[in-house]
């Protein structure tokens, strides 16, 4: 959905970023494709097929793939031996090996920049090895860790790249429907309901779902994500949270619903219910202008004045893009202000130990004016 002009474009743009800050040239490092493909996905449309895998004395840095951004001349592209998708990647010069840093400081001392000034974005998932070769092998190299300048361009999000998210929800949509139909015609476990969900969401165009959670019953007051499903049989009154998370041409979904499972009691009504006002007050602050704290407030402000004040979750979202948690956070505090373009996930909850949890999440494209457009089509009051 992403064209090789955009691509470029991104590349052209990091350059005078890169220029404008100081440096020589970028080094960006992504891993594979359902982790933290990111960075080097932004700028090469290349998203490491294969895990992330123990170093040896042949193999070292699968799953990994660096992209030197000289700020004058020809980039580069250095994959694993798995290689990459060249009518995906406008990227001429690509070279696959199973020893990536050693030829990433190949090709550096190739390009004259063995004594330059280079920005590594993506230093805090570079496994220490490689770290310390480059280190190692390019003493006169002044590496200095970036954590901004690309991070800035990919929070706000391009027509097409919004365009690829609401694809990408539409997937969630269809996971979380044919989940939600299991568990209302009775008698599902939660594994299959998982089950049901993942094939819906890669029937619906799904790169991959990295997984479906479904928990059921107390369960749903832990948030955790692992194991996604159990052979628990959904009983009869339990709430449930749903949460499916894949993606569609790279760009990623991450989508929470609560429900009950047929009638259920007075109190987790309740609790049902003041998560969606919680969420609804939370979208209707996410306009430009605002700052991150302001969008936890507005949800806080519902939580506190309930009987569950002191079962919320923390964090309540994150950005989303091409990796399913990115820049910005959602943070009780934070300043960043909201601008247009912006994707975020928003998603308050509670959780109480041993009795019950509720999330329901939204993905929101902040305007330019007014309340964001929310892309997630799957109703939230679902009770």
């Amino acid at each position: 959905m992403i064209t090789h002009d955009e691509i470029l474009d991104r590349q052209e743009r990091a350059r005078e970023a890169a220029e404008a800050a100081g440096y020589d040239a970028l080094l960006v490092i992504g891993r594979s494709f359902y982790d933290r493909p990111g960075d080097l996905a932004y700028l090469t449309n290349h998203f490491p097929p294969f895990p992330s895998t123990v170093f040896t004395g042949e193999h070292r840095g699968l799953g990994h793939a660096l992209f030197l951004l000289p700020v004058l001349g020809a980039p580069a592209l250095v994959t694993d031996p798995r290689r990459h998708r060249a009518d995906l990647v406008p990227v001429e010069d690509v070279r696959s090996s199973s020893n990536l840093m050693a030829a990433t400081i190949a090709l550096v001392r190739e390009r004259g920049l063995d004594h330059a000034k280079i920005g590594l974005i993506g230093d805090d998932i570079m496994p220490a090895p490689m770290y310390r070769e480059l280190r190692d092998e390019l003493p006169d190299v002044e590496i200095e860790p970036e954590p901004i300048l690309l991070s800035r361009m990919r929070m706000i999000k391009s027509p097409a790249e919004q365009e690829a998210m609401r694809a990408a929800a539409l997937a969630a949509d269809a996971a979380l429907q044919a989940a939600i139909s299991t568990i209302q015609r009775g008698r599902a476990t939660e594994r299959s309901t998982c089950a049901t969900g993942i094939h819906a969401a890669m029937s619906a165009g799904a790169d991959f779902v990295r997984y479906m959670r479904v928990h059921s019953g107390p369960w749903s007051a832990l948030g955790s994500r692992w194991p996604q499903a159990t052979d628990r049989e959904i009983q009869r009154g339990d709430l449930v949270i749903l949460d499916a998370i894949g993606a569609v041409e790279g760009y990623q979904f991450d989508v929470n619903r609560s429900l009950p499972a047929g009638p259920t009691d007075a109190d987790r009504l309740q609790l049902l219910e003041t998560v969606y006002r919680a969420l609804e007050a939370a979208i209707d602050a996410c306009r430009a202008g605002n700052r991150i704290a302001d969008v936890v407030d507005a949800a806080k402000g519902v939580i506190d004045r309930s009987p569950f004040a002191n079962a919320f979750g923390g964090m309540m979202g994150h950005g989303i893009g091409l990796e399913t948690v990115e820049e910005p956070l959602l943070t009780a505090g934070d300043e960043t202000e909201l601008e247009a373009g912006m994707v975020l996930c928003v998603e308050p909850g509670l959780f109480v130990p041993n009795w019950g949890g509720a999330l329901i999440e939204q993905e929101v494209i902040v305007r330019d004016a007014g309340p964001p457009e929310v892309i997630t089509k799957t109703p939230a009051w679902l009770w």
